[in-house]
């Protein structure tokens, strides 16, 4: 309940900041500069604690918890996850058992004890709500069907049955198709229709042949599946073609596709099948067709052909894959596509009918990057009038037959109903998997909750539940997969879209009804209901009951891509705190664009509700074991903090039950490898003071941003990410996205700034190229906010997607806001697609320019409105050192630098110059810094000379070096010169993983003159190292630039110097891998092969005592 408070107090003062009084400096001290030495436990960051398997034990969790104060964490989010991981205590603990109830409760105690937050997932595993309580009729469904093609007069019609296989499409399985538990199938009827046919009924293909091979091609007609045919993979120069041949030249104009098993998490298809139609002679290629877990229906322009074929070329362009920074000389193992090298395909047929292109994806049964780019509207089709449609469903009996005579003609008769997908949640312990709740039905939802936080709650007692303890839940990001149907959905249909769904039914099934204009209208409207009931009946229905309970409730949402529907702002809404995720990169390519979409749209979601933390999933990795040391992690963090991100919890820290296998226990492919078995776990305390200190001056005040940018109607920010159509906005503004919810909930109009209920203010809208179709009530609220004196930025939209609109109202306002004389009352519209020019032209000076002086890339930012001022965070990811310039849409106060990595605050110069301070900064390769401003100040200008190194003394030689850690260390050893461990000739050395302890002593002369200062710059290192000058700790050098200050710490005449230095885990685990080698350490992560190349490890160099000065 403390964060519903403290978000409806930050919305109060967000919305009044402009005339919040100086009071962030109370009496006797400074609370911003008090906070930021020594963050507080908000800002401190957390860490999920993955419970694998049932390996728990009540030490394990005493020492990992003690752990985690000790390095300065926040607290915890536990999950009990299950990746087939070895047993390795002396007793499994079942999950829910009376042991396991126990051990859970001893855990919250100790971390309440601790003063650590702790919270649970929305499920075990951490995907995403479900579990063995779930009974059939709650799991997750799809619409399925069976037909019957009868003739005018028919007496008797019995309809097929329907499929009752648990899978994602009609009689597709899921593993072997049946429930978990042995539960009974499912095969519910929900509508009878019948509709005339106006088309004879089609002949099968005369000759079926793979390469010119003839073969049996009846199981590719087979509706039920049953079998494929196993067609060769081919090679790049020639590929296998099946190929359907027919005796007589007929009219074609959509073919279906299905591979089974082609379809693979993770990793790109293996071909790319062009269909091609033989014409005249000449094969011509018709459409590309994705592979998807489900069949394909593409639609094209009518053709005549006497062949169709697919060719399965090999695709020469794999998109770039979810896991893309795996560490050199992982040892994968395991090719996915590598079970099957053939091509089984199930279903390929062609047909003279008009079919809704794509509708497998359009009606939900999978899902496409951007529905608006799939269909030809130019294609025009005769569909089934749906005056025509009749519903026939209280004529079914039980036993399959149809109470109706049908009139004359051929009629089709659909029998639709829904049967389960079997999807479970995942990955879970055996004993806590079960199916996955329907997300579109609230009180199904609401049953699985409750029983859930029931079990937790008598598991840990009243007392360690909500308010203390237990006190925060965390849904993590979706991935139960695709689901179309729920037994409400028509009823919800007609409240949410305003007509009835009915007639329109059988485009569910590929039929066109009306046209393919007025099909593809009602599948949008589909969609949209789908996506609409997925926020409230799921999101809406855990926020509230986590609300009733006195639950935090952090809301992860799509995090990449679009790997099911959902509004991924719209699913956060409902959180206490937005969540978002970003997983490791390679500094070469960058982040996965859809991360960056995603942190920017958890934030975005905190800023217009007014909540004051946006949350991250950071610093996930994949198939990289233990390969990350904190300056790897450091650009990852930063990219969270620029994109938003100001409470951040680490992914992730496995439990340790027992301390005699190491580096222990893992989530297998998936890290980070970060807990107490780390070799720097000792040294892991200034990293994550820094990522608090961060995270708390992010935390202050308000975000300023002048625009909200509508994301459009259609895909969700992480999707438009993963396509190339959404980018990163100017350099200049800061921006939040806005969906069509908040625009017609939460916007408003105050003097011609735009004011959300949360209090955000923004100076423009932005209508990017998303919103060239935008349905009618969101253009009658953008209309509503110009009348009212908004600024829009954006071109007219060109039609409504949606078949409930009237388009005769659409295209009227468009004419009264874009048209030549338009009326937009005290608003102003900007139409301009590009959004600097519309800034320019509306008047909006940039908030921040830079000018860096060796034209790297421009630095991006986060401006927090304080109420005694201002702060800047900039981020750079240019990667040497950088000279800039930098300008703020800001005056009357004097700046400073805030270094969250060393908790240092000193003066900066500034010049004002056209009503704005223009400060000059000297960054680090990949820096982050603060900028604040505070101290108010009239002066023109301060000029403050930068510090240059004056004098250096070389101390890379003579270091005695011992090796601290167990497992056959290497000897003491006395170096002449500094070199790298992994160099060595001796294998104990070369393969070490661990600290080393280096020591020398330097004499020095006198104490240094006034107004200079002594740092000791380290050089390179690998990879983390705490410094000790006269048994005196100065410092842990984490990250490049390897330096410390430590003059304070120095005497006159002789000093004495100690250098501590871990590396990681790499290096060990290749040599455990090594032809011959004994190994000595235990993980359940992925194995190095032996030729994987060796990290650079311990002091390397030059180690020197610098003497800066003005």
């Amino acid at each position: 309940m403390a964060t519903r408070h403290r978000t409806l107090l930050f919305a109060a003062l967000c919305l009044f900041a402009p005339m919040a009084s100086s009071q962030q400096r109370v009496a006797g001290g400074d609370a911003l500069a008090e906070g930021f030495a020594d963050p507080p436990s908000d800002a401190r960051p957390l860490a999920w604690w993955h419970w694998m398997d049932g390996n728990i034990t009540r030490d394990g969790i005493d020492a990992d918890i003690a752990w985690f104060k000790r390095i300065g964490l926040g607290g915890v989010q536990n999950f009990d996850a299950g990746l087939r991981t070895p047993t390795i205590v002396d007793q499994r603990i079942t999950y829910l058992s009376p042991q396991w109830k126990a051990a859970f409760r001893h855990a919250v105690q100790q971390a309440d004890a601790q003063g650590l937050s702790y919270g649970t997932a929305a499920s075990p595993g951490w995907s995403e709500t479900g579990g063995p309580w779930v009974s059939p009729q709650d799991g997750m469904k799809k619409l399925v069907w069976s037909e019957a093609i009868v003739s005018g007069g028919a007496r008797t019609i019995r309809l097929p049955a329907l499929p009752d296989v648990a899978g994602p499409y009609q009689q597709i399985p899921r593993g072997d198709g049946e429930l978990p538990g042995g539960a009974k199938r499912v095969a519910q009827d929900t509508r009878v229709l019948a509709y005339p046919l106006d088309t004879p009924a089609e002949q099968p293909a005369s000759r079926v042949t793979v390469s010119g091979y003839p073969i049996d091609g009846a199981p590719l007609s087979d509706p039920r599946g049953a079998r494929s045919i196993s067609v060769p993979s081919g090679t790049p120069e020639q590929p296998t073609d099946l190929t359907l041949s027919f005796e007589a030249p007929r009219m074609l104009q959509s073919a279906t596709l299905f591979m089974a098993g082609a379809w693979v998490p993770f990793q790109a298809a293996r071909f790319v099948p062009a269909l091609q139609a033989r014409i005249d002679g000449q094969w011509r290629t018709l459409a590309t067709l994705p592979v998807e877990a489900v069949p394909t229906t593409v639609s094209f322009a009518p053709v005549r052909a006497d062949a169709m074929r697919v060719v399965f070329t090999v695709n020469p362009h794999p998109v770039r894959p979810v896991i893309d920074n795996p560490a050199p000389g992982v040892d994968v193992g395991v090719d996915m596509h590598a079970a099957s090298r053939s091509i089984e395909v199930t279903t390929f047929t062609v047909s003279g009918d008009a079919r809704v292109n794509r509708f497998e994806a359009k009606a939900g049964f999978a899902t496409a990057p951007d529905y608006f780019a799939l269909g030809d509207p130019t294609i025009e089709a005769h569909g089934v009038d749906p005056t025509q449609v009749r519903d026939l469903t209280g004529k079914l009996h039980a036993d399959g037959t149809l109470d109706w005579t049908p009139p004359p003609g051929r009629w089709r008769v659909l029998r639709l109903g829904y049967s389960l997908l079997g999807t479970t949640n995942h990955p879970a312990p055996a004993e806590a998997t079960g199916l996955e709740v329907d997300k579109y039905d609230p009180a199904a939802v609401s049953r699985y909750f409750s029983t859930y936080l029931s079990m937790y709650k008598a598991a840990v007692g009243a007392d360690l539940f909500g308010k203390r303890g237990l006190k925060t839940i965390v849904t993590d990001s979706i991935e139960s997969g695709n689901a179309n149907w729920t037994p409400t959905i028509v009823g919800d249909f007609k409240r949410l879209r305003g007509y009835d769904p009915t007639p329109y039914l059988p485009a569910l099934t590929g039929v066109v009804v009306g046209s393919r204009r007025a099909s593809d209208g009602f599948l949008y409207d589909w969609r949209r209901t789908l996506t609409d009931l997925l926020t409230s009946a799921h999101y809406g229905t855990i926020a509230r009951i986590a609300k009733d309970q006195q639950l935090t409730l952090f809301g992860e949402a799509l995090e990449t891509g679009r790997p099911q529907l959902g509004d991924d702002l719209a699913m956060r809404s409902h959180a206490d705190i937005p969540m978002a995720a970003l997983w490791t990169f390679n500094p070469a390519l960058g982040p996965n664009p859809a991360y960056v979409g995603d942190m920017r749209g958890a934030a975005s979601v905190a800023h217009v509700y007014g909540r004051p933390y946006a949350a991250a999933e950071t610093m996930t990795a994949g198939l990289a074991s233990y390969a990350f040391a904190p300056s790897d992690l450091k650009r990852v963090i930063d990219l969270a903090f620029a994109s938003g991100i100001n409470r951040p919890v680490i992914h992730s820290s496995v439990h340790q039950p027992v301390d005699d296998k190491q580096p222990g226990l893992t989530l297998s492919g998936f890290g980070q490898y970060f807990n107490r078995h780390d070799t720097w776990a000792e040294f892991a305390r200034p990293w994550v003071d820094y990522i608090a200190r961060s995270s708390y001056l992010l935390q202050q005040g308000c975000n300023v941003a002048d625009v909200a940018w509508f994301i459009g109607e259609e895909a969700p920010v992480t999707a438009q990410w993963a396509n190339g159509t959404l980018r990163a906005g100017p350099a200049t503004h800061a921006y939040d996205y806005v969906n069509a919810d908040m625009l017609l909930h939460e916007f408003s109009v105050d003097r011609g700034t735009l004011l959300t209920r949360g209090g955000a203010r923004y100076r423009a809208l932005y209508l990017d190229a998303a919103s060239t179709q935008m349905t009618l009530p969101t253009l009658r609220a953008i209309a509503q906010l110009v009348q009212a004196g908004a600024t829009v930025i954006g071109t007219a939209p060109s039609d409504t997607p949606s078949q409930a609109d009237d388009h005769a109202a659409f295209n009227m306002l468009v004419q009264q806001l874009w048209g030549a004389s338009p009326k937009v009352a005290a608003g102003r519209i900007v139409a301009t697609q590009d959004l600097p020019a519309g800034l320019s032209t509306a008047g909006i000076a940039a908030d921040v320019t830079v000018q860096a002086t060796t034209g790297d890339p421009t630095p991006s930012f986060v401006h927090r409105a304080l109420p005694d001022g201002a702060l800047y965070y900039l981020h750079t990811t240019a990667m040497r050192p950088t000279q800039m310039e930098a300008s703020f849409r800001i005056n009357g106060y004097a700046p400073e630098l805030w270094r969250a990595d060393t908790g240092t605050r000193t003066p900066l110069p500034y010049t004002v110059r056209d009503g704005r301070t223009v400060v000059p900064l000297s960054l680090d390769a990949e820096d982050a810094v603060f900028v604040v401003f505070r101290e108010p100040s009239q002066a023109a200008s301060r000029d403050i000379p930068a510090a240059r190194i004056v004098d250096a003394i070389d101390l890379s030689q003579d270091w005695d070096v011992a090796f601290t850690t167990p497992r056959n260390p290497p000897s003491a050893q006395h170096l002449q010169t500094l070199q790298a461990w992994n160099q060595s000739d001796d294998p104990r050395l070369k393969y070490y993983a661990g600290t080393a302890r280096y020591t020398r002593t330097f004499a020095l002369a006198r104490a240094p003159a006034a107004g200079t200062r002594l740092q000791l710059s380290l050089g390179q290192l690998g990879d983390i190292a705490r410094v000790t000058v006269n048994d005196q700790v100065v410092g842990t050098v984490w990250h490049a630039p390897t330096t410390l200050d430590i003059g304070d710490a120095l005497r006159p005449g002789e000093n004495r110097l100690q250098v501590e230095v871990a590396n990681l885990w790499v290096n060990r685990l290749i040599g455990d891998a090594q032809p011959g080698a004994t190994p000595t350490t235990f993980t359940t992560a992925i194995p190095y092969r032996a030729d994987a190349p060796l990290r650079p490890s311990g002091l390397l160099g030059p180690v020197l005592l610098q003497t800066l000065a003005p």
